[in-house]
C-alpha cells in the first residue's frame, strides 16, 4: 500500500507503512450514539492502538483517523492535531481548507491514501498501491489497518443504526430525512457485506470483532464488552515497571566517563572556553545548576 506524503512545497514523495503494527491488536472506531454510553476514556492508556473514523474522533484522541469525504466535512481540530496520524482519499490533498487557511496536504501528520473503484470482495485484502473504494470509510479503515499488520481489528461505535433518541451520531449534527435514508440504506449495506466478509478475513488471517454496544454483526463475528476489547490491545503491552526506580540510568552502560567521550568529538576545542567543573556534593545526589 502505497501513501502519498506531501512536502510543504507541494511535491509528492511515497512512502509505504506495511507492517507497520505487525501482530497487534487495534479498535476501529465509528460515531454511534452509543458511543457515549461506553467506557471511551480507556482508550488513552498507553498501548491500546485506536483509528477513529471521521467525526468519531471528536469524543476522544485517537492513534489514527481515517476518512473519505472532503476535508470541510470535519472537526478542524481533528485534522489539525499533530498527534494523530491521518489517513485521507488522495483526490482532495489539495483542496484548500478555508477554517484553518492552508491547503489539506498541508496539515501535520497526514498521509493520503489513492482510491481504487471496483475491487472484488475476493481481493479486497490483498497487497496493492492503492486501496479498494467501496464508498464508505469502514472499509478502507478495515483495508489500511491489515496492511499495516494488524490482525485482529475490534469494532466500536459501530451500531449500524439509529440511536434510542433518534440520532445518528453520537456527535451533533443536522441530517434531513434523505440523509438519514442515505444513511441507512448505508448502514444496511455494510451489515450486510460484513457478514458476507468473514470468510474473506478467515483466509486472510484476520480477526474481526465487535465491542459496539447495539451489534448488529453479532451473528457472524464474536461480540465483546469495550473493556474486554481494550484488554485484547494491552495483551502483549509490556506492563509498567513496578520501581521506576529501578530502571538503569544510561550512565550504568557507558564504557567511558562522559568527559572522554566528548573529548572525542571533531573540533569540541574550538566551540569556546572550557566549561569550569562543578562538584557534586557529597552526601546524597542532587541536581547541580
Amino acid at each position: 500500500m502505497l501513501l502519498v506524503h506531501f512536502a510543504k512545497n507541494g511535491l509528492k514523495h511515497l512512502t509505504d507503512l506495511d507492517g507497520l503494527y505487525a501482530g497487534q491488536t487495534a479498535m476501529l472506531v465509528g460515531g454511534a450514539p452509543s458511543l457515549r454510553e461506553q467506557p471511551i476514556e480507556l482508550f488513552t492508556q498507553r498501548g491500546v492502538i485506536t483509528m477513529a473514523m471521521n467525526n468519531a474522533a471528536v469524543h476522544f484522541r485517537p492513534t489514527m483517523w481515517v476518512s473519505g469525504d472532503r476535508p470541510q466535512c470535519y472537526d478542524p481540530q481533528i485534522i489539525m492535531d499533530p498527534t494523530i496520524l491521518k489517513f485521507a482519499p488522495a483526490a482532495q490533498a489539495k483542496v484548500d481548507i478555508e477554517d484553518i487557511k492552508r491547503k489539506y496536504y498541508n496539515v501535520p501528520n497526514i498521509l493520503f491514501y489513492m482510491q481504487q473503484d471496483n475491487v472484488t470482495w475476493d481481493e479486497y485484502l490483498a497487497q496493492r498501491n492503492t486501496v479498494p473504494w467501496y464508498n464508505n470509510t469502514l472499509f478502507v479503515g478495515i483495508h489500511i489497518l491489515y496492511q499495516l499488520g494488524v490482525r485482529r481489528i475490534i469494532l466500536a461505535g459501530s451500531d449500524f443504526g439509529f440511536g434510542d433518541n433518534g440520532r445518528m451520531y453520537a456527535h451533533e449534527t443536522a441530517l434531513g430525512s434523505m440523509e438519514q435514508k442515505w444513511n441507512l440504506d448505508l448502514y444496511n449495506s455494510q451489515v450486510r457485506e460484513l457478514r458476507l466478509l468473514k470468510p474473506v478475513f478467515e483466509r486472510a488471517g484476520l480477526t474481526l470483532m465487535d465491542s459496539s454496544k447495539n451489534s448488529r454483526v453479532a451473528q457472524v463475528y464474536e461480540h465483546i464488552s469495550l473493556e474486554k476489547a481494550v484488554e485484547l490491545c494491552l495483551d502483549k503491552f509490556p506492563p509498567k515497571p513496578k520501581d521506576p526506580l529501578e530502571l538503569p540510568h544510561c550512565s550504568k552502560f557507558a564504557p567511558e566517563s562522559i568527559q572522554d567521550r566528548i573529548a572525542k568529538w571533531p573540533g569540541h576545542q574550538v566551540i569556546g572556553a572550557p566549561i569550569p567543573v562543578v562538584q557534586a556534593p557529597e552526601g546524597d545526589m542532587q541536581s547541580v545548576l
